[in-house]
C-alpha cells in the first residue's frame, strides 16, 4: 500500500502537471471508485492546489475538493493533451481536463476517490501528518504517552500520527532498536527521541528516492520508485541483518507482516 513518501511523491508529480487545470468531467467506469458526497457540481472547477495528509491527497478545487486514496493497488497516471495509452482493463475513473486526462487505475479495486465540501470533517479520524511542522518531539512524546499499544500497532494506526504504514514503521523501529511489540507508553524519553528523529528521517529519505515500489506503485508518469534498494529489514526476511549479521525474521504482528532483527531489536 503506498504510504507517505508514495503519496507525497505522486503529490509532487502532479502539482508540476495539474495545477490551475479545469476540470470538463469525471467518469467513474466502476461506480464504487468514486463516491459523490457533495452536491456542487465538478464541471469547470480549477484545481487551485494539492496537498496530502498522512495517506490521503487532496485535490483542493474551486468550490470542493476531491480526496484521494489509493489504498493497496491504486495509481494516478497523468496524460498531457489526452495523449494516453494506458485504458486497460483496470482504469476504475477517468477525470477529464480541458487540457489532458487524469486516469485512476486500481487493480483490486480498493482504493477510492471521494467529491466532499469539507476536508476536515471527512478526514477528522486521521491524526495530523507525521511530517507535520506541528508533530514535534513534545507533540509525538505526549501521544506516546496516552497509549499502551504497542508501537507498531500505534505507528500503523493513524488516529495518533498519520502516514506510516508497514514499510516505514519496521523500518524506523530497526533504525531506533526498538522491539515491535514494545508498549508506546513505556518507551523512555531517549528511545522516544530516537524513534521520532528516525521516523522523519526514514520518511524523507524515501521521499528523495521517489518512494518505494514493491509491486504496483507507480508515480504519475508511471515511473517505479527506488528506495525500496535502501530498505535495512523490510522484505529482506532471512538475510543477515545489516548491522549484527542475525537473520532477519518476519512475524505476523499487529495484524501485518513484520520484519525485525532479533538481537538489534531485543527490547
Amino acid at each position: 500500500m503506498p504510504e507517505l513518501p508514495e503519496v507525497e511523491t505522486v503529490a509532487n508529480e502532479l502539482r508540476r502537471s495539474l495545477l490551475k487545470s479545469k476540470i470538463e468531467y469525471i467518469d467513474a467506469l466502476w461506480s464504487k471508485s468514486f463516491e459523490n458526497n457533495c452536491d456542487i457540481e465538478l464541471k469547470d472547477q480549477v484545481i487551485n492546489s494539492i496537498d496530502r495528509r498522512g495517506k490521503y491527497l487532496i485535490l483542493k478545487l474551486s468550490l470542493s475538493n476531491l480526496v484521494i486514496h489509493l489504498r493497496m493497488t491504486g495509481q494516478l497516471l497523468y496524460f498531457e493533451n489526452e495523449t494516453a495509452t494506458d485504458f486497460d482493463d483496470y482504469i476504475r475513473v477517468i477525470i477529464k481536463l480541458y487540457d489532458g486526462l487524469l486516469l485512476f487505475r486500481d487493480v483490486r479495486k480498493f482504493g477510492r476517490i471521494y467529491h466532499v465540501q469539507n476536508v476536515e470533517k471527512f478526514l477528522s479520524h486521521v491524526g495530523p501528518d507525521a511530517l507535520d511542522e506541528k508533530v514535534d518531539l513534545s507533540f509525538f512524546q505526549k501521544q506516546l504517552s496516552t497509549s499502551s499499544m504497542n508501537i507498531k500497532a500505534f505507528l500503523l494506526s493513524q488516529r495518533f500520527i498519520s502516514g506510516m504504514g508497514n514499510i516505514y514503521t519496521d523500518e524506523a523501529l530497526f533504525a531506533s532498536r526498538i522491539n515491535p511489540s514494545k508498549a508506546a507508553n513505556k518507551l523512555t524519553k531517549k528511545r522516544a527521541e530516537n524513534l521520532f528523529l528516525n521516523m522523519r528521517t526514514i520518511l524523507k529519505a524515501s521521499i528523495r528516492n521517489m518512494g518505494s515500489t514493491i509491486s504496483d506503485y507507480r508515480d504519475p508518469a508511471g515511473n517505479r520508485g527506488t528506495n525500496q534498494y535502501y530498505f535495512n529489514v523490510y522484505g529482506r526476511e532471512g538475510l543477515p541483518c545489516k548491522i549484527c549479521n542475525t537473520n532477519i525474521k518476519k512475524i505476523k504482528f499487529a495484524g501485518r507482516g513484520t520484519h525485525y532483527c532479533p538481537k538489534c531489536q531485543r527490547i
